[in-house]
């Protein structure tokens, strides 16, 4: 009976100390996550600007839909009304599950967000506004390893073309990695359907054909590293390619129906008109400005409207609004200049009230976002 107690008295003690530590371990753990727990977000608006501290790429992607103002973020996405009252925060949306953003498109009270995984595989997320939230809806993905599928994306009324400029064909040798393709999508109700793929005619290993997508009034223009511009139009019941442009190697295309901005390494900023049957008419650029470094091949530094364009770069001290009048373009007004030499801008975009410019201030490592009309 005395062994019995004594067992017992020991089998009770050893519990008591497994239960200890194991709170302790948990206590431990605990801590260790609130350590290791990224820092609050604090966004701070003022009458012009959004400043925002420990934000992850906050403003590296910018896009507008009637008076809505979309921010991005590494994971994350900002989006701001914008009136003649003021700027307000009216929504965020958390993509840490799905990806690392890479593009924004908005029309017609839809949404698109191009995301890459962890390896560059990527994926659309497509949202539609529902009363006064964007709600997601619908997801698109090719699934090849690596393409970067909605690395940009442009959309018009009935069509919707989307770049993967890492995008490969699985029968060829694994050498060619990096070709780029592009898809095209046709309306279907709410939805988008799949119905062509295309390939640059080089078909060379690193061309990144898809880079850049625009859709013109009845044309696709497609760009990629150090390759032709390639044009193509619809005939009979399909797209086909109809020219390429081999004077034309952009590094950026934008468009306004059929005006057309672009960027080359060799001849700088340049512009023309394209007609119908896919032939071009040269603009002239008469405005001298200093874009740095150039714009990096897989860059949105053009944004268009009817009339204006808003023209930045990488190691550019300065963001330019262009004036489209008399079949030329003409320095407006330039943005930036204030701003100090640790200023680094991130991404612009232009509407029809206001010049939108992001950039990381390096002095105070803190993310602003300006509200500029014009």
């Amino acid at each position: 009976m005395k062994n019995t107690a004594c067992f017992f008295l020991l089998f009770l003690y050893l519990l008591c100390c497994l239960l200890a530590c194991s709170k302790s371990t948990n206590k431990d753990e605990e801590t260790n996550n609130m350590d290791d727990s990224d820092p609050i977000t604090k966004l701070t608006i003022e009458n012009d600007k959004v400043i925002c501290e420990t934000c992850d790429g906050f403003g590296s992607m910018l896009e507008t839909y009637q008076n809505q103002v979309f921010v991005g973020g590494k994971q994350h996405v900002w989006i701001f009304d914008y009136t003649t009252q003021g700027i307000t925060l009216s929504q965020e949306i958390d993509l840490t599950n799905f990806g690392s953003l890479n593009s924004i498109t908005a029309k017609d009270g839809m949404l698109f967000l191009g995301l890459f995984d962890d390896i560059g595989t990527g994926s659309v997320r497509q949202y539609a506004i529902k009363g006064l939230e964007w709600q997601f809806t619908r997801n698109y993905e090719i699934g090849r390893y690596q393409d970067s599928f909605g690395n940009d994306i442009a959309i018009s009324d009935t069509l919707m073309v989307i770049g993967a400029s890492a995008g490969w064909r699985e029968s060829v040798d694994i050498s060619n990695k990096n070709e780029g393709t592009f898809y095209i999508y046709k309306k279907d109700g709410a939805d988008w359907v799949q119905t062509q793929e295309f390939y640059s005619e080089n078909r060379f290993a690193d061309d990144r054909f898809g880079t850049d997508v625009v859709i013109t009034e009845n044309l696709i223009l497609v760009g990629g590293l150090s390759i032709p511009m390639h044009i193509y139009t619809f005939e009979e019941t399909e797209w086909k390619l109809v020219r390429v442009e081999n004077d034309i190697v952009p590094t950026d295309i934008a468009n306004f129906e059929n005006t057309v901005l672009y960027y080359s390494e060799m001849l700088g900023l340049q512009s023309f008109t394209i007609n119908t049957d896919g032939s071009i008419n040269s603009v002239a650029v008469n405005a001298n400005l200093d874009l740095g470094v150039g714009m990096p091949y897989d860059g949105d530094g053009i944004s268009m409207t009817e009339n204006h364009a808003l023209i930045t770069s990488l190691g550019a001290q300065q963001v330019y609004l262009l004036k489209f009048e008399n079949n030329e373009w003409t320095l407006s007004n330039s943005y930036g200049s204030d701003l100090g030499q640790q200023f680094e801008f991130t991404a612009i975009k232009l509407n029809e009230n206001i010049a939108l410019i992001s950039g990381t201030d390096y002095s105070d490592y803190k993310s602003y976002l300006y509200f500029n009309t014009f």
